[in-house]
């Protein structure tokens, strides 16, 4: 398993701060620098994501998405999340690739927990 900087970490720590005080924006700040920080770590990629979503910008939001899964490999957290986006705005097809991607990530990871939420989420 990787281990963060304390910078990263602190980061991080600060940005779900942010979040639970429903300031989106600053802890956007937060999880961007994150990302310039450790581009591989997912935590950040994920979180930036997720701000997206909240200010309602899917696309931008699957962007996130796609870039952790090319710098963060294996990012199955990021490809359930983009799969969750995807499902919500009616590209079916294209959430069941990301799901598929989820569980090779999972297995990858050798993380049993994520295989069994990428494949209960294919069901949904």
């Amino acid at each position: 398993m990787r281990t963060s900087s304390p910078e990263v970490e602190a980061l991080y720590a600060a940005g779900h701060w942010m979040l639970s005080q429903r300031r989106t924006a600053d802890a956007a700040v937060l999880f961007r620098a994150m990302v310039e920080a450790d581009e591989r770590d997912e935590r950040g990629w994920l979180a930036l994501g997720a701000c997206h979503e909240e200010i309602a910008q899917p696309a931008l939001a699957v962007v996130m998405y796609d870039a952790a899964l090319e710098v963060a490999a294996p990012a199955p957290r990021c490809a359930i999340a983009k799969a969750r986006v995807l499902k919500r705005v009616d590209r079916d097809d294209d959430a069941a690739a990301a799901l598929e991607l989820a569980v090779e990530h999972a297995s990858q990871i050798d993380d049993d927990e994520l295989v069994r939420l990428a494949r209960a989420e294919m069901g949904r």
